[in-house]
């Protein structure tokens, strides 16, 4: 059930953040979160972001040299599709970095071949 007070709230904050350009800012750090949405599977899987800057810049940390190389010819597409789905962003900093969906998935591994029977000479 919706309280008549938290239509107005919102009316009021949203006018707040358009005014004071924090709309413009909560929209660009909202890619951090809906990355794999905005990028697909593939990039997702490769990739993770890290920030935006009050200047425009997203800071994306890729797992190898060759992905980045290729995400780099891939800027201006990935930068005009963040644009069409309401993310502006003006240039996309790539860099060689570890991927936390990576570590995760390393650690599970290993975890599991730990518990198997037959390995490491047990």
């Amino acid at each position: 059930m919706k309280r008549k007070g938290a239509g107005a709230v919102a009316e009021i904050l949203q006018e707040y953040f358009g005014r004071h350009g924090l709309m413009r800012r909560i929209g660009q750090a909202s890619i951090v979160n809906e990355w794999a949405e905005l990028v697909g599977d593939q990039v997702a899987r490769v990739t993770e972001p890290d920030s935006v800057d009050a200047s425009g810049t997203l800071r994306v940390r890729v797992r190898s040299a060759a992905w980045m190389q290729e995400l780099q010819l891939m800027s201006p597409t990935i930068i005009e599709e963040l644009a069409r789905k309401g993310k502006r962003v003006k240039r996309i900093h790539w860099m060689l970095g570890t991927i936390e969906q990576e570590a995760g998935r390393g650690t599970q591994e290993n975890a599991s071949r730990k518990r198997q029977p037959g390995r490491n000479g047990a």
